[in-house]
């Protein structure tokens, strides 16, 4: 008895895997520009003893222009609505950090204004952002 060997194209068919990796690129790009389009423009002032938290899970984050603009969590917000977020955060986790980023530009009463709002709510769990320096 005689063997032949069969002619068969054994190699992989790439496809499916361009597929997947195009797809990949897609998500990404996608996640990618969700994730810098929170991000709200300010210009934090400057700290020579500022410390660099340990983590930043448990943590929502808000932020005041020097025009006196709210934003929590990337999106325009007003003092009513700030409060009603925060309240909402804090009653599913009653240890949720509030991370305020202030404007070197904005009036103290504005700032005052707002953490006045902070802890109404509760959220006296505050961390503010500076630049750190060597100086």
């Amino acid at each position: 008895m005689k063997w032949e060997l069969e002619q068969t194209d054994d190699e992989p068919d790439l496809t499916p895997m361009i597929d997947i990796v195009f797809l990949l690129i897609v998500f990404f790009m996608t996640v990618a520009s969700v994730v810098t389009a929170k991000r709200v423009e300010i210009k934090a002032p400057i700290a020579t003893n500022s410390i660099i938290a340990e983590t930043q899970e448990n943590r929502k984050a808000a932020s005041l222009k020097s025009d006196g603009t709210i934003y929590y969590e990337g999106a325009e917000v007003s003092v009513d609505d700030l409060k009603a977020h925060l309240s909402d955060s804090l009653g599913g986790n009653p240890a949720m950090q509030l991370l305020l980023r202030i404007d070197i530009g904005t009036a103290y009463s504005d700032t005052r204004d707002l953490m006045a709002a902070c802890a109404e709510v509760g959220a006296v769990n505050i961390i503010f952002t500076t630049y750190q320096t060597d100086k």
